[in-house]
């Protein structure tokens, strides 16, 4: 594997410079059910909720934006950040394409590592400059598997930059999941880490099960990623139809909450990541297809 170049240590820790669910690029807004949220970022900013200030994470050295060659961003998960794809609200691709980005989130509940090699054997020749990846919180066969298959992803998605999420630590196993994605961070040069296991803790944030995000928890997420991809390159910015959307692979339900002070909700795990609205086509953008773009960057087969 290359050695990695040193980078520079600079931390990135900003909002989103425009509207992203609720808050006005002017000034502040009341995100419903949550409280009052900063409108224009500035670094060092923060979420505030009912008085407390929620930390947006940061990364070191530049944004994904800076280092990327065009505007067509891939985002990989599990029902983590299934939650903000277009069938719940299409919350990340909203936040995304006001920073210039065209993207898709291609994200199934319960899904482990694996699943991101198989998204990228259906997807990786479609044109994309940068990529979000957060898988881990569902177990892999074991951490050598997981170790496998998360080295198979970032070897086929580079050179383009690279964002990976650490898990929120709701199991003494995730911390060895953490460690894995901090070596891939260190030894590969397209790799930048941001660190959602932190972030994931702080008041509100998750839902009951220690594990899903809250409504608060979501636009906390998007912000967070929206914040490390930082400006995209020139480009037409929009959202690109997923092909992955099959949340059935839980099984159960589960009782969740969806926001600091609001109500207690059933919802069926199997379909529904906690703390989200079932899917709704009048509720989510319009999403168009974009074609794959002749001189994609090649890349190692998933």
């Amino acid at each position: 594997m290359p050695a990695r170049r040193t980078r520079p240590t600079a931390l990135v820790a900003c909002l989103l410079l425009a509207s992203c669910g609720g808050a006005s690029a002017t000034g502040d807004s009341v995100l419903a059910g949550i409280g009052r949220i900063p409108g224009a970022g500035a670094p060092g900013e923060s979420l505030t909720v009912d008085g407390a200030d929620l930390a947006v994470p940061g990364i070191q050295g530049e944004t994904i934006g800076a280092r990327s060659t065009g505007n067509r961003v891939i985002v990989i998960g599990d029902s983590i950040l299934a939650g903000t794809a277009a069938r719940y609200g299409n919350l990340m691709c909203n936040a995304l394409r006001t920073l210039g980005w065209r993207s898709v989130v291609e994200a199934e509940s319960g899904q482990p590592a694996a699943f991101g090699r198989e998204v990228l054997r259906e997807r990786i020749y479609e044109g994309w400059d940068a990529a979000v990846v957060l898988l881990g919180t569902n177990p892999s066969a074991s951490i050598d598997r997981y170790r496998q298959d998360m080295e198979r992803i970032v070897v086929s998605l580079a050179p383009r930059p690279t964002l990976l999420l650490t898990t929120t630590l709701f199991r003494p196993s995730q911390q060895a999941v953490n460690d894995v994605i901090r070596e891939l961070d260190v030894a590969n040069d397209n790799v930048t880490v941001l660190d959602w296991g932190t972030a994931s803790v702080q008041p509100g944030v998750l839902n009951s099960d220690g594990v899903h995000p809250t409504t608060l928890g979501r636009e906390l997420l998007v912000r967070s990623v929206a914040a490390a991809l930082g400006q995209a390159p020139a480009g037409t910015p929009g959202c690109i139809d997923a092909k992955f959307t099959d949340d059935t692979r839980v099984s159960g339900a589960t009782t969740t909450t969806t926001a600091v002070g609001a109500p207690v909700t059933s919802a069926p795990a199997a379909t529904i990541p906690p703390g989200t609205a079932a899917p709704s086509s009048t509720a989510v953008a319009t999403v168009t297809t974009v074609p794959a773009q002749p001189g994609a960057t090649t890349s190692t087969r998933p």
